[in-house]
């Protein structure tokens, strides 16, 4: 018995923490003096304009953290919950060339001491990085948290929009010798995708007791998942592809899947440990044109919250037994302070189906199904080390994903035999000096991925002057230079009509390069400015370089930005 209890609480699922309960958290303050929206002074300009490649999707080969679910359609994801006592609204944004805007709005609030609202708003859109066309995302995110002395409930609204834009890019990896930027547009008139998501999520806690610290009830959840891409493209598509589905000239490939699960279960909180078990239901259906699916699984789960000894203990746990069964979601969080020291480890494993679309699909270039489906396995590990000297703060952080019969796209359809093993470990290593004015900051991080698909090695380092201007020395600043090297790696080839990257071996690598960045950030009290210039190195570098098969590597770009916060 107390080998299965140690192996529920190691082992964990996709729900929420329950740190999320309204009876497992007394809404203290997480947005701390000196909180600010654009996060520390020193990384103002990456916070507001993170975006640095022309590649699309959620693949970004210049990240340390990589999951090979990044190359296919993935889901959005919630953010940390914020807990304020007195209203906080703040908003950034920063804009640049090619008429790249990042914006961001948020609200948090503890309405009293027993209602908590957090609201969020974040744009994203350029017109010119994306093969010299454009993106726009958009995400809306609101979360309501209540609790009385026998009911709490907990309320999470999420909706999601990506439009890519893909008319007007490169005749395949050509551009014209010298100049980089001028491209050549490709025959289509127009071309692009779009995904849409929509979450709704309701959990409701019933208390059988009214004494604060000790909670028994009853959980009840229902949740609401609705999901569609379309790849829509205007052009003589026979011509171009040899064939056709439906239509000669007008592609509007669809696919939209929709899932509702309704989960019931008991709920415990004591001193240091909450935990919640139960079963729950999920009925899903896939539209695809021509094609309609449906089903009804079953499923258990399991998750707890444990603080023992100053270890804090975060474990979740799924397992499906009708309809897809066999399928697990398992996950574990660990994290120990030790006087300046941080320790922390996080732990996955699982095995899923492929998704709908990628088994069963029409479409007017590409059409195929699955007569067999295989459980994918996929178990990843990360260790975190950080240690807040006042000397030499520093960090390590090491991860390892190991993928094995993961679907991957080949030529025209998704595969579960051609690669069975797809696996990724890396390790980082970064530190901060200052002395007096000086700020000295540098990481550098080394992987090995199969197939090549990342760069081995992604150093960086800055360098600036860090302190106040002027006889009061009220205005802050950081100024300073950003220097770095990546070295090369397997170009991939995007499929639009899928949303996804081909594992196809296409021959092309990206070149090792330096990169070079300014970055002038500004502050005065609760306003902040900044003034970045990126990718200086491509003013004399050799421009027959590419992110990605088509996708040339970011000229010189210019940004500016601010943000503000107001406490009331």
């Amino acid at each position: 018995m107390k080998k299965w209890a140690l192996l529920l609480v190691v082992l964990s699922c996709q729900l929420y923490s329950l740190a999320q309960s309204p009876f497992g958290n007394y809404f203290q303050d997480t947005l701390k003096p000196g909180h600010r929206i654009s996060g520390t002074l020193d990384s103002v300009d990456v916070n507001l304009a993170a975006y640095q490649h022309t590649l699309p999707g959620d693949f970004n080969p210049f990240l340390f953290r990589f999951s090979y679910s990044d190359l296919n359609t993935t889901w959005q994801k919630l953010l940390p919950r914020r807990y304020s006592t007195i209203p906080h609204i703040a908003f950034e944004y920063s804009m640049g060339s090619k008429l790249a805007q990042f914006g961001r709005i948020t609200y948090t609030q503890a309405l009293d001491s027993n209602t908590f609202l957090q609201f969020d708003y974040i744009r994203n859109t350029t017109n010119g990085n994306l093969r010299n066309s454009n993106f726009e995302r958009n995400s809306v995110q609101l979360a309501l948290m209540h609790r009385s002395r026998y009911y709490g409930t907990v309320l999470d609204v999420s909706f999601y929009t990506n439009h890519n834009q893909l008319n007007n890019g490169l005749i395949g990896d050509t551009v014209r010798e010298g100049f980089a930027l001028d491209f050549q547009e490709v025959g289509k008139s127009n071309a692009g995708n779009k995904t849409k998501e929509l979450h709704a999520d309701w959990k409701n806690y019933i208390s059988f007791t009214k004494d604060s610290l000790q909670k028994v009830g009853v959980l009840l959840q229902s949740r609401l998942d609705i999901k569609n891409q379309r790849y829509f493209e205007r052009d003589t598509v026979k011509e171009i592809y040899g064939f056709y589905n439906y239509d000669t000239v007008n592609t509007y490939d669809y696919w939209e899947l929709s899932s509702l699960r309704l989960n019931g279960g008991l709920f415990y909180k004591n001193r240091g440990i909450n935990f919640e078990a139960g079963l729950g239901a999920r009925y899903w259906d896939y539209d695809n044109l021509i094609i309609h699916q449906d089903t009804t699984e079953a499923y258990g789960f399991a998750a707890l919250d444990m603080i023992v000894k100053g270890f804090l203990l975060k474990a979740t746990a799924n397992y499906t037994f009708v309809g897809a069964t066999g399928e697990t979601a398992i996950t574990a969080d660990l994290r120990k302070r030790i006087k300046a020291n941080i320790f922390s480890f996080h732990g996955d494993f699982s095995r899923q189906y492929p998704d709908n679309y990628q088994r069963t699909y029409y479409g007017n270039t590409i059409n195929y199904a699955w007569t067999d489906k295989q459980l994918s396995t996929r178990t990843t590990g990360r260790l975190n080390w950080t240690n807040k000297n006042r000397i030499i703060p520093f960090f390590a952080e090491a991860f390892v994903e190991s993928n094995t019969k993961m679907p991957v796209f080949v030529k025209s359809r998704w595969r579960q035999d051609t690669l069975t093993q797809l696996s990724v470990v890396g390790i980082q290593l970064g530190f901060e000096y200052s002395y007096k004015k000086l700020l000295i900051q540098s990481r550098a991080s080394y992987r090995e991925s199969t197939g090549d698909l990342l760069p081995n090695l992604l150093i960086s380092g800055r360098i600036a002057y860090n302190g106040g201007l002027f006889k009061a020395k009220k205005l802050k600043t950081v100024t300073g230079i950003e220097v770095g090297y990546i070295s090369s790696y397997q170009l991939l080839d995007f499929t639009p009509m899928m949303n996804t990257y081909s594992f196809a071996n296409s021959g092309r690598t990206f070149n090792n390069m330096m990169k070079l960045h300014f970055f002038s950030q500004f502050d005065l009290g609760y306003f902040r400015w900044f003034i970045r210039i990126e990718n200086i190195e491509q003013t004399f570098v050799s421009p027959m370089n590419y992110e990605g098969l088509g996708y040339p590597v970011t000229p010189l770009q210019f940004r500016f930005g601010v943000s503000w916060d107001f406490f009331n």
